[in-house]
């Protein structure tokens, strides 16, 4: 039997809803062992140094093709030093530019690691100006096992629906779509007090009309939450705020996914689209995704970058 390839993931794969757990997933689907190393839990209960060295015994003990620190906040910049003498190292980081200004080590991360990424085009531009010139454009894939179509449920029916934490600016929205009379519920922190994920997620995209989506942030050229996919996978018809334009890179406008620029755009196009079109535009918008956004895309990328053709 031909012995499988190592994979290890530095990231949070002990927490339920975690992103890492479908990355891991995929790789595995790919044939790869996969040895997780749930940073935030070792480094709180027996701190860094420990922490470390964990990590250069298992590198020595396992000797795998690649050490993926999923953004790693708060991990010390010279470990990947370390690890770079063992194997290849990537960096790949899922948030905005401003989360990263507040954990400027992950910056680190990516100058000191073999590779880097992000999901969002524009985070990647800003890494590059920061010297970061090895950085990359991937897609923050869909778990296509968890996020599909189900049977609609009562107590999550409406016309529109949204998933995410209360900000300033998806408060308006509600407050706009509220005082138009439309049915609508918004779910997360600061909305309900139940976390919204997984099955309860796909639950309310299979009840409802439509999915608002807006970014925490909406300035970022060439980038989406990984919540819009998750919508579509559920067989959703989308609503994207979308106030510079970045969708129309990705999806077909009006034929896979509703965009939005301002207020009465929204109402315009909420008024003017029926049940029949919605559903029409929920499936191809699903379609476009399986085809283009899983996981199993994302990965595969990375592995081609790393050599292994068609991802293996």
């Amino acid at each position: 039997m031909e012995n499988k390839k190592t994979v290890i993931i530095c990231g949070v794969l002990n927490k339920r809803g975690s992103t890492n757990i479908p990355q891991a997933l995929s790789f595995i689907r790919f044939g790869f062992n996969v040895i997780p190393i749930n940073y935030r839990t070792i480094i709180s209960e027996y701190g860094m140094e420990y922490f470390g060295n964990l990590l250069i015994y298992t590198i020595n003990k396992t000797n795998p093709v690649l050490v993926l620190f999923s953004k790693c906040n708060g991990v010390d910049p010279d470990i990947i030093k370390r690890c770079n003498k063992l194997t290849k190292t990537w960096l790949f980081n899922m948030d905005p530019i401003s989360t990263i200004k507040r954990c400027p080590e992950v910056i680190e991360h990516a100058r000191n690691a073999h590779f880097s990424s992000c999901t969002g085009g524009g985070v990647v531009e800003w890494f590059r100006e920061q010297g970061v010139d090895n950085c990359v454009h991937i897609i923050e894939g869909l778990d296509y096992t968890i996020f599909k179509p189900v049977e609609p449920v009562d107590e999550f029916k409406a016309e529109i629906s949204f998933i995410g934490t209360s900000t300033q600016e998806r408060n308006r929205y509600k407050k706009l779509l509220e005082e138009a009379g439309i049915d609508v519920r918004f779910y997360g922190t600061g909305y309900s007090n139940k976390e919204m994920i997984e099955e309860d997620f796909a639950k309310i995209c299979s009840s409802s009309k439509f999915m608002l989506s807006i970014n925490t942030q909406n300035d970022i050229s060439m980038y989406f939450s990984d919540r819009m996919l998750r919508y579509l996978g559920c067989g959703s018809c989308v609503l994207h705020f979308d106030p510079i334009s970045t969708m129309d890179k990705f999806f077909k406008i009006g034929d896979e996914i509703l965009t939005f620029k301002y207020d009465s755009e929204l109402l315009e196009v909420i008024n003017n689209t029926n049940i029949e079109s919605a559903g029409k535009i929920a499936l191809a918008g699903r379609e476009k995704v399986l085809m283009n956004y899983t996981w199993d895309h994302s990965v595969a990328t990375i592995l081609n970058i790393l050599g292994f053709v068609n991802g293996r």
